[in-house]
């Protein structure tokens, strides 16, 4: 199994080749001023390290794609739709319809023509991905539009959660859930809350790592996770940006290697405006990590 978490600016999209080597890609979100996410996927390198098969279907329809997970509809999660369908067709779409949100009509235009109003099919085929454990978790959303605290940020706490655990190795994609979101997911979810009653390994941050989106009450269950990752950095402290610096009081921290200079480096949290595209391979219970570039804040050791 082997994942790639893009770096993609402000926005957000990664893409998991299961054990079965089918693709599910996390949100489809992309950067004027980065590497789409598409062309990257195209290169001779990237093919080969992902070794992604199609999916097919009974009838022999052929897909890129097993599944397209849109956590929420926020534009930097879904704003390189088009291209995604075009040029790497899903077969399946995890997703919210457009319509039920209040402000529907606000949402990307590209995302609701080419992947949301496409995909309003019924009965399709159960995909073999070949997890140990593959779920999804959200809050409802008549409570999220009922409830005070969670409407105000509706479209984040809206997110849906995806939690992945192969060879021992436990994963969580959080899209932009905000902390009032936490907050009600771990009170009203026994089921979520039995998951991560086993600990996690690796945390993809809510909200891109900022302070609003800081899992407390997820760590309060989970205790230390081994590595976060999210797409912020350094530039934490420009105004606007607003990132939390607790996420490496609950990390124990990993080895990495930067597959630019061929050394490896320990790090608690790895974001993708100081590492770049983040390569994760699942292994025998545990898991190798290598990015394209070394954060200057975590120090070179032995490989």
């Amino acid at each position: 199994m082997k994942i790639i978490i893009f770096d993609v600016g402000n926005a957000a999209c990664s893409i998991i080749s299961s054990p079965n080597q089918y693709g599910l890609m996390v949100d489809c979100g992309s950067h004027s001023e980065k590497d789409n996410p598409v062309d990257l996927l195209n290169t001779k390198e990237i093919k080969e390290w992902l070794n992604l098969k199609n999916y097919i279907t009974q009838n022999d329809r052929n897909y890129k794609l097993g599944l397209l997970h849109i956590t929420h509809p926020d534009d930097d999660h879904v704003r390189n739709a088009k291209r995604i369908k075009e040029e790497f067709e899903p077969y399946l779409l995890q997703k919210r319809e457009f319509e039920e949100f209040p402000d529907g009509d606000k949402i990307n235009d590209d995302y609701k023509k080419h992947i949301d109003k496409k995909y309003r099919g019924t009965n399709p085929e159960k995909i073999n991905w070949g997890f140990e454990v593959n779920k999804t978790f959200k809050i409802p959303m008549h409570i999220l539009k009922s409830n005070d605290e969670l409407n105000k940020k509706l479209r984040n706490n809206s997110s849906i959660l995806r939690f992945i655990k192969y060879n021992g190795v436990r994963i969580l994609f959080t899209g932009d859930l905000e902390k009032e979101g936490w907050d009600w997911l771990i009170d009203n979810n026994e089921t979520f809350v039995n998951y991560l009653n086993e600990g996690l390994d690796i945390l993809i941050a809510p909200h891109h790592g900022h302070k609003s989106g800081f899992p407390k009450p997820l760590f309060d269950v989970t205790g230390n996770v081994k590595v976060v990752i999210h797409s912020k950095g350094s530039e934490g402290n420009i105004e606007g940006t607003d990132v939390a610096s607790q996420y490496s009081s609950y990390s124990n921290g990993i080895t990495y290697k930067n597959l630019n200079d061929d050394n490896c480096y320990f790090g608690k949290v790895l974001t993708t405006r100081s590492n770049g595209h983040i390569f994760i391979e699942i292994l025998d219970n545990d898991f190798k990590i290598y990015t394209v570039k070394a954060s200057p804040n975590q120090p070179k050791v032995d490989c």
